[in-house]
């Protein structure tokens, strides 16, 4: 191995590991190094130094081997010529599925970077969440780079500095790697605001030493208060990262005060051996210190949302400065500064990688996943992971003392939500703490929550979606709710499309409509199909033109028994496509005055031979012309653009109803051929026959359904 890459990874991995995963952790630095040969990064270093850095960095972590050779590989399949099966005949299937997630990982973020919408981004957000250890992998990686910026041009070292404050530190805090979240966001700070970044270690350097002086007075004075009654302890002092004392010094900006308000620039560290240890210390500090109201937190007793454990507590020492003490067991510590990569250190990894504490701590990667299972469109799922998993959260118990954990802000209903969605639905009631509370009650930190039941199966309430209400504050519940509703909505827009089918189908006459269904839905289920028409995605046109092919070849045949000799007729004698409302089988002709041609408006006239001259009705001649009784109602058809139909309307009777009739007929721009009316006095109703002049099926459906829509009409229904 060659000293000059790997001696602090040598090093590392030599002060706990066995020779025999030395060895092999060195086998996968020669098969990298091997691949990555003749790359170079930006710097102008060998290609290899960079997943080095990766592997050490995972090393400092004390990691097992598995995780430590796929940093080590981490960049093969995506920059060389090897693949996943060679990777997996020469380390196995573990290894080489990691490694190609890694790749789908990184591919995911290029895209991302390229173009920050919404599907990209939860694209990288599950490839992330099938196997803690790709995080964990990823964000060393990320670290090296970040490290690395002052290679590349400004924009790109913006851009991934960005980057880099916005998803990977924030995600380093959710899974509880603190340490590696303060560095991410100090070297992502100094490239992204480096004038900030210099005000800010100018501001802290001010009273460095001061502070220094302070914190190791105030350390031995612990360590010799605490000797003598035999607690041993480690008690370190660690200074603020610069990019929390930045965010902090904007937020005093905007309450009025000033740098020097801030006194937890440095905090106090105590970690002894065992839980109980950390109260005993507590009472130790308290006696040499006086605590200040208000500033001691319990989070051994109530964990934070990433399941860190600590006690807080702020003192005022001799000089009337406030200084914060934490106090934590060793195991505590290891998860507060690695969090989830706890569980993949060497010595742990066959014991409790798989343990309770594990899967509590990764619950949040299981909710990524069933959201992603659960949830169809892409903004749905990013305000979930927004609101439910990145968000800060309140930790709550059931009456049987199980631990649940609900972004801050959460209500009953929220919990109800994350039990069952069933459960949810059927909410009527909530007691936190014995007590009978409001759905909308804020949850806090603590509240043992229980929820009682609706034996009514209504589903829930469309007030629960209003958000000035606060009924709920998860955007899963949300989801659920809203799921339901466009359920319900769903079978409404069926029972409509259902209904709008069955009117179609009985307007267009069909006697036999189960024959005629079939071939409507064509190749879709019922269901589906009504659904669809029921929320106007298939028009009521297309029910329509269906139906008219399918009776094509009834109507073609039909046509087809037509007199040729007729054909002829009307094909060499225009006046036989005139139709005359009330007239049939009398001779007519075109008059020569003005030549009317099919399109005219037209109007026929009966001269004294009985013979029907057809004028425009523009034509000069007419106003000569005497007896204006002899005038009829003309209009052009055709044997196959024109058909008489009759329809029979029952309604009941009143003044106007014939006219408004008439007045749907006029709107279609087609004329009546006959009209009569039985009245029924004994029960005020009236059947009323009338034969109109249609083009095709379409247009008789338009009118049946405007004849249905009058008012007073009950009944409509063509005859044959």
């Amino acid at each position: 191995m060659n000293n000059m890459y790997t001696d602090n990874l040598i090093n590392k991995i030599e002060s706990y590991l066995p020779n025999q995963e030395v060895s092999k952790i060195i086998g996968a630095f020669e098969f990298a190094k091997d691949a990555h040969e003749g790359q170079k990064r930006k710097s102008g270093h060998d290609f290899i130094v960079h997943p080095v850095e990766v592997a050490t960095h995972l090393a400092r972590l004390e990691l097992d081997p598995t995780v430590i050779i796929s940093g080590l590989l981490h960049d093969v399949i995506e920059d060389t010529k090897i693949n996943a099966k060679d990777i997996q005949n020469e380390f196995g299937k573990e290894i080489s599925e990691i490694v190609t997630a890694l790749t789908k990982l990184t591919n995911d973020e290029n895209n991302l970077i390229q173009n920050v919408d919404q599907k990209n981004m939860r694209r990288f957000l599950v490839s992330m969440a099938k196997d803690v250890r790709v995080i964990i992998i990823k964000l060393a990686d990320r670290l090296h780079n970040v490290e690395t910026l002052e290679y590349l041009d400004l924009d790109k070292r913006k851009k991934i500095a960005k980057e880099t404050l916005s998803i990977h530190a924030p995600l380093a805090q959710k899974i509880g790697m603190n340490d590696l979240k303060w560095r991410l966001e100090d070297e992502s700070f100094k490239h992204l605001m480096p004038d900030k970044f210099k005000m800010t270690k100018r501001l802290i350097s001010q009273k460095r030493e001061e502070r220094e002086i302070t914190t190791q007075k105030m350390i031995n004075q612990i360590n010799n208060h605490l000797n003598m009654f035999n607690i041993k302890a480690e008690v370190t002092g660690r200074p603020k990262n610069l990019y929390s004392v930045y965010n902090k010094l904007q937020r005093y900006k905007q309450l009025g005060r000033n740098f020097s308000d801030i006194e937890d620039l440095i905090a106090i560290r105590v970690v002894v051996k065992r839980k109980e240890d950390c109260y005993i210390v507590l009472g130790k500090i308290h006696d040499l210190w006086r605590p200040i109201a208000g500033s001691f937190d319990d989070y051994i007793a109530s964990p934070k949302e990433n399941y860190y454990q600590s006690l807080h507590t702020v003192v005022m020492n001799e000089s009337n400065q406030k200084i914060e003490f934490q106090i934590r067991s060793e195991k505590m510590h290891n998860f507060a500064e690695q969090g989830v990569a706890s569980h993949w250190k060497y010595k742990d990894s066959i014991e409790e990688s798989k343990s309770e504490n594990f899967s509590k701590d990764t619950y949040w990667l299981k909710d990524m996943m069933d959201f992603e299972n659960e949830i169809i469109e892409d903004s749905e799922y990013l305000e979930s992971i927004n609101n439910d998993i990145l968000s800060d959260k309140v930790i709550v118990y059931s009456p049987k003392n199980d631990i649940f954990t609900l972004p801050i802000g959460s209500t009953p209903l929220d919990y109800a939500y994350s039990l069952h969605t069933d459960l949810g639905h059927s909410c009527q009631a909530s007691f936190i703490n014995g007590a009978l509370k409001p759905l909308n009650t804020k949850l806090n930190n603590g509240d043992t929550v229980q929820i009682q039941k609706s034996e009514d199966l209504s589903g829930p309430e469309l007030d629960w979606l209003n958000d000035s209400l606060g009924y709920l504050r998860t955007a899963n519940a949300k989801n659920k709710v809203k799921a339901w509703f466009k359920k319900r909505e769903r079978n409404e827009n069926i029972e409509r499309g259902e209904r709008q089918i069955l009117r179609t189908v009985r307007l267009s006459n069909i006697e036999d409509s189960e024959i005629i269904m079939p071939k409507i839905i064509e190749n879709d289920s019922y269901e589906n199909f009504a659904y669809k028409v029921g929320t106007g995605e298939i028009s009521n046109q297309k029910i329509i033109d269906i139906i008219n092919k399918q009776q094509l070849e009834e109507t073609v045949r039909k046509m087809n028994l037509v007199d040729e000799k007729v054909e002829e007729s009307i094909e060499h004698n225009p006046a036989s496509s005139v139709l005359i409302m009330g007239e049939d089988n009398i001779e007519k002709k075109i008059a020569n005055c003005c030549n009317a041609v099919y399109g005219d408006e037209i109007v026929g006239y009966k001269n004294s031979s009985n013979e029907i001259v057809i004028h425009r009705i523009m034509c000069s001649r007419l106003r000569n012309l005497e007896h204006t009784n002899r005038f009829l109602p003309a209009a052009w058809g055709h044997s196959k653009e024109l058909a008489p139909t009759t329809v029979l309307i029952e309604a009941y009777d009143r003044v106007g109803l014939i006219r408004d009739i008439t007045d749907v007929v006029w709107g279609e721009k087609t004329n009546i051929h006959s009209i009569n009316s039985q009245e029924d006095d004994t029960n005020g109703t009236c059947k009323i026959q009338l034969t109109v002049y249609t083009r095709d099926l379409g247009q008789i459906i338009r009118l049946l359904g405007k004849m249905e829509s009058t008012p007073g009409v009950y009944k409509v229904r063509r005859v044959k």
